[in-house]
């Protein structure tokens, strides 16, 4: 899968799009202070640090963090 699905996917279509499972991704992002961040920190994260993963599936595991961290996320 090369590019990250409209709907919610699954936590094995994050692992075969990103290489890592969803809860790898979350920890990362914790350990990195990402509760606090806005939606361009997020994207410039991913860029640094995960350069092999796609905008799309950025987006994708920003928004699922944000959902189960209870997080309001601003463009």
């Amino acid at each position: 899968m090369s590019d990250a699905p409209s709907t919610s996917p699954s936590d094995r279509d994050v692992l075969e799009g990103t290489g890592r499972h969803p809860d790898e991704w979350f920890a990362f992002l914790d350990m990195a202070g990402a509760s606090k961040w806005q939606h361009a920190e997020f994207l410039s994260w991913f860029e640094v640090n995960a350069g092999h993963v796609s905008t799309e599936w950025a987006e994708s595991v920003t928004a699922r963090y944000a959902a189960i961290r209870g997080l309001t996320i601003s463009k």
